[in-house]
């Protein structure tokens, strides 16, 4: 589910609509059990304990814990202990640039980490820092009627970021090479991710997302490649087969319906695909989950 199909699902004292969604503990249960996606995902664990699968990895994840999932990574909620006091933070990518302007929070290559590793423990003192920030988020969101809502969610969003960037910074030893401020390549792997987070169902080829960046398909296979250590097209393929897993998972699909959302040209082609990225035919997937 994305941010907006997420929404209705709680009250409007929680989002701005297009920009930011604000998921408290006492709210966290209603994604028990729930496929997110489409946007980023800042999750804050506080206490008990969640089980969850993040890109078909398989995470445990208990108290003072923080992830950053990246809004072209699927992520599976499962089971939540009875205690968990979890914070949920989807945002847009507009939503984020308003906020952070050319800022850039955290060190070199956070971006890469997170693709690779998006869980990160974090101290009792760090969790309550974010935590604090959150608090401010909250209280902001919930007054409806304040005249600069959108304004000062922006700004609480930005000290969050800035404490979580802080956190970052200080479990990092090579902190020389910080540079506070996005440059132009960061720009571009953004929006190449936030491109195939809304087209990687019918734009397959690495041409198209270089024309609508207006760059050669060249610079950006370099750009991206430098910054979180994939090609266009692996990420682009990544995001097919998550989205193709999911809906296998769901024996009421056919195949051949898979085929035709994701854009193959027939069922043949997006089997040979599936084949090649999964070692398995979409079938024998199918019927290894049935039998979890």
């Amino acid at each position: 589910m994305t941010q907006k199909e997420l929404m209705p699902l709680f009250p409007p004292t929680c989002y701005l609509k297009g920009g930011i969604l604000l998921v408290s503990p006492s709210d966290f249960g209603r994604l028990e059990g729930r496929t997110l996606g489409g946007s980023r995902l800042f999750m804050l664990v506080c206490h008990g304990s969640l089980s969850l699968q993040i890109a078909g990895r398989n995470y445990e994840v208990r108290a003072y814990a923080f992830l950053d999932v990246m809004e072209t990574v699927s992520i599976q909620m499962e089971q939540f202990s009875p205690d968990l006091q979890a914070w949920g933070v989807f945002i847009t990518f507009e939503f984020a640039s308003e906020s952070l302007k050319n800022l850039r929070p955290g060190p070199q290559g956070y971006l890469l980490e997170r693709l690779n590793i998006p869980v990160q423990e974090l101290s009792e003192k760090e969790c309550g820092t974010l935590e604090h920030q959150l608090l401010l988020l909250r209280e902001c969101l919930s007054d409806m009627k304040h005249f600069y809502r959108q304004e000062l969610a922006q700004l609480y969003f930005k000290s969050f970021s800035l404490e979580l960037g802080n956190i970052m910074l200080s479990h990092r030893e090579d902190t020389d090479r910080f540079t506070p401020h996005i440059n132009k390549y960061d720009f571009i792997t953004l929006g190449f991710l936030k491109l195939v987070s809304r087209y990687f169902s019918s734009e397959h080829t690495v041409d198209f997302y270089a024309e609508s960046l207006c760059i050669s398909t060249k610079h950006l296979t370099r750009v991206v490649k430098e910054k979180i250590g994939k090609t266009p097209h692996e990420v682009i393929c990544n995001e097919i087969v998550h989205q193709a897993m999911l809906m296998l998972e769901d024996e009421r699909i056919p195949v051949g319906q898979i085929a035709e959302e994701l854009h193959f040209s027939d069922q043949a082609s997006f089997s040979k695909f599936f084949k090649k990225q999964m070692k398995m035919a979409p079938m024998l997937y199918r019927r290894k989950y049935e039998k979890k």
